[in-house]
């Protein structure tokens, strides 16, 4: 029998990273992701004991400390990232970490550049950092976090990267020939 070896390869690598003026997009690497999806009448509990072990709070938005982040994906379901999951009693934990890409986009304008591709006001008054939404973007669904002042963490499908490079570094180009 044949000795097979698969080698793990990250999504959208010739694509990225790509700089546009001031503005750069690149491939994240967001550690282990696990979904927490709290059972009815759990969140609170699964906080508390998502808080206890790793200092992070399920909440409305995004939150990171330490390496590790949660990102509010829906109602009433969250993506760890960056570490193993806790056990969390009250709450199904699926491990998502070959399921998503992460891009990153940085600069002065991820209002500029956001807002060629989704139906949201992104501005630093509008959508502060901490602040996490999921909405479409050119037929893909994508869950965006303010995670600095000039930081935006865009998360997509693992199947959808190379679309979301080309999409994202297409209004890019058009920002920075303004």
């Amino acid at each position: 029998m044949a000795d097979i070896t698969l080698t793990p390869v990250a999504p959208a690598t010739g694509a990225l990273p790509v700089t546009r003026g001031a503005m750069t997009l690149s491939l994240a690497e967001p550690g282990p992701l696990t979904s927490i999806a709290p059972f009815r009448g759990q969140v609170e509990a699964t906080s508390a004991a998502l808080k206890a072990t790793t200092g992070l709070s399920l909440g409305p938005g995004y939150a990171a400390a330490k390496g590790r982040a949660v990102q509010w994906i829906g109602r009433d379901l969250w993506l760890l990232s960056g570490t193993t999951a806790p056990d969390l009693p009250g709450a199904a934990l699926t491990d998502q970490t070959d399921a998503w890409v992460t891009l990153e986009l940085t600069g002065p304008d991820i209002a500029g550049v956001m807002a060629r591709l989704v139906p949201l006001d992104l501005r630093d008054t509008a959508f502060p950092e901490g602040r996490a939404v999921r909405t479409e973007m050119h037929g893909m669904m994508v869950a965006l976090a303010r995670t600095g002042p000039e930081n935006l963490r865009i998360m997509a499908f693992r199947s959808m990267a190379g679309t979301l490079a080309a999409t994202i570094g297409e209004a890019m180009e058009s920002v920075a020939a303004l």
